[in-house]
């Protein structure tokens, strides 16, 4: 899907243009043959340009080929994978050229979205303004997604203690992956930040250096708060494995007393059954005695296991 967008300081919203002129905005999300032609041709994207922004393994770095600029950030999105909906990190292709800003990538992100649906000022004949705007709305998508798996964590945490399943697990894992992810592609992206910071990339102008400074500051405490949960969820899976660990000492505990006093019963029938002289054979309440014995020793079993918390 291709998307041709214009707003310049004279105008008071997004129009859409059936082709493109200067200063407009194209926006490719997974472009078919037909589009990708037309990126090359008609906009003079290089092909490596393209292909790099649909590499769905491709990491942030910056690249020049004459007058245009390829910035490839990763930026957070929620995909549908096996059936169930989870949060990862795609690259996002920027491409400056003098006339055009073009977006590239294989997902349609929340990102860009909040673009096309003017949730954000922007103006694309700012070119510098709205590469920094799609930065910092990159970094506001990492710390949402950054809470939202914070507060699905302490719910988590909350169930430990009334109950253990294997969903709540799994679950943990799975963030644990996302964490592992949105940290790598983090630190990517603020290798990329510094670089534009240079000035040599792009040039920057005095409000941009300073909303370029909040980013920058912006992507730091993202990392601190990804190795933060990363510690939380950690310690959250220790705190199974300790709690799965001790539910099973306390299983065999049970299931040992349970089984020594079953067995005192089977000990006395068992003698009492021999063909040999044995106490009480002859008195006329055998068995009444014998039962009394045997319930004593069973009693007296099952107070000692009590007071040693065995039960």
């Amino acid at each position: 899907m291709l998307q041709i967008k214009i707003k310049t300081i004279k105008d008071s919203e997004l129009k859409e243009l059936e082709k493109p002129v200067a200063g407009c905005w194209i926006d490719a999300v997974k472009p078919n043959k037909e589009e990708r032609k037309f990126l090359r041709e008609e906009i003079g994207i290089p092909t490596d340009f393209i292909l790099s922004s649909l590499d769905e393994d491709e990491r942030p770095r910056i690249e020049k080929e004459l007058d245009k600029i390829l910035i490839i950030i990763r930026v957070p999105c929620k995909r549908k994978k096996n059936g169930e909906v989870e949060v990862a990190t795609v690259p996002l292709g920027i491409i400056i050229t003098r006339k055009y800003f073009v977006t590239i990538s294989l997902l349609a992100t929340e990102v860009l979205q909040d673009f096309h649906e003017e949730k954000v000022n922007f103006y694309t004949t700012q070119k510098t303004r709205f590469l920094l705007q799609i930065l910092k709305r990159t970094n506001r998508y990492y710390a949402r997604y950054l809470d939202e798996i914070e507060k699905r964590i302490r719910e988590i945490e909350a169930s430990v203690f009334r109950s253990l399943k294997n969903e709540e697990i799994i679950q943990l894992l799975r963030f644990q992956k996302t964490l592992i992810y949105f940290n790598g592609s983090i630190i990517a992206n603020e290798k990329v930040f510094e670089k534009i910071a240079g000035g040599k990339v792009i040039t920057l102008f005095k409000q941009d250096e300073e909303l370029l400074e909040d980013i920058v500051i912006d992507n730091r405490e993202l990392m601190e708060n990804v190795r933060i949960f990363s510690e939380i969820l950690s310690n959250t899976l220790d705190a199974y494995a300790s709690i799965v660990s001790n539910n099973m000492n306390i299983v065999m505990k049970f299931l040992t007393s349970f089984t020594i006093i079953l067995s005192i019963p089977t000990i006395v029938s068992s003698i009492y059954g021999m063909n040999i002289a044995l106490p009480f054979q002859q008195h006329p309440q055998a068995f009444l005695i014998v039962m009394a014995i045997t319930l004593a020793i069973v009693v007296g079993f099952v107070i000692l296991f009590w007071k040693k918390d065995w039960f």
